[in-house]
């Protein structure tokens, strides 16, 4: 077992997150199918995502990718340009320069959520569970097209649950006084949850649960539609049940630092976790 009590901050690194959000959804959407009441289900959803960052305006992939070039071979007798004299050419050449060849990765990304509906009312979106990515979290067009769902799904009749296990990037906060107060609880991870009967014309009310590396993850209300009562989901057993059958133990790393990194205390204190369940 992995000695975390709650979330491992290992698996936020980019080689293994994918994997994870995968399993987190699937897992959250299978447990939510035991628990929920006729007539409603839970289903798995897919949106394509680019895994494109801006960092100091420049693009690049949240996750790497390995990209092959050839490079033309030089004669081993040619001078850098700046040495030779400018050649004067009388006629045109037949043979074309040579060029480097590369090849990138152009694929979307996988991005997973959780939907509640209700077939009684045409399948009906009752509550969008979503999980945050890393590239929603850094400037670029995931973080734009997120920010965008958001708020089509605040200015909507579904309930909202937004479930952020990153320590990097910046938070996904679209009310100024909200991201005060989450500012202040200074927590590694978070999760939100917004009902769709607590907007109000005058406010809207959320409920936060700020998560601390060095506590067990919640267990959820899961709100569902009118007066129907919440659902539990435990994030706790979601994440043990993801441990047990992935084996992660055995693809990170544990003498090494996550990625990205800690603050030094909570460097000291995975230090010291790691050593004890040796």
């Amino acid at each position: 077992m992995l000695p975390f009590p709650g979330m491992n901050p290992y698996l936020e690194a980019p080689d293994i997150w994918p994997d994870f959000h995968d399993r987190l959804a699937s897992v959250m959407s299978e447990m939510l199918n035991v628990q929920l009441p006729e007539p409603y289900y839970s289903r798995l959803q897919m949106r394509p995502e680019m895994g494109v960052i801006l960092e100091a305006g420049t693009p690049r992939h949240i996750v790497p990718d390995v990209v092959v070039a050839r490079y033309p071979q030089r004669p081993a007798a040619s001078l850098p340009a700046s040495t030779r004299s400018t050649e004067t050419l009388t006629e045109p050449r037949t043979e074309v320069t040579p060029g480097i060849d590369m090849r990138i990765r152009t694929d979307l990304i996988r991005h997973p959520f959780v939907e509640i509906r209700d077939p009684v009312r045409n399948h009906k979106l009752i509550t969008l569970i979503e999980i945050v990515s890393p590239s929603n979290k850094r400037p670029g067009p995931d973080r734009r097209a997120y920010e965008t769902k958001q708020r089509e799904v605040l200015d909507s009749d579904v309930n909202l649950v937004e479930i952020d296990l990153l320590r990097g990037g910046q938070r996904l906060l679209p009310y100024p006084d909200l991201a005060e107060v989450v500012h202040h609880l200074a927590c590694h991870y978070l999760v939100l949850i917004n009902r769709q009967r607590s907007r109000l014309d005058d406010g809207m009310d959320y409920t936060l649960y700020p998560i601390s590396l060095y506590e067990s993850l919640p267990c959820l209300p899961i709100p569902l539609a009118n007066d129907d009562p919440d659902i539990a989901l435990d994030l706790q057993v979601v994440t043990q049940e993801i441990n047990r059958r992935a084996l992660y133990h055995r693809m990170i790393d544990y003498s090494r630092p996550p990625d990205p990194p800690l603050s030094p205390a909570d460097r000291i204190w995975v230090q010291e976790l790691l050593r004890a369940s040796e």
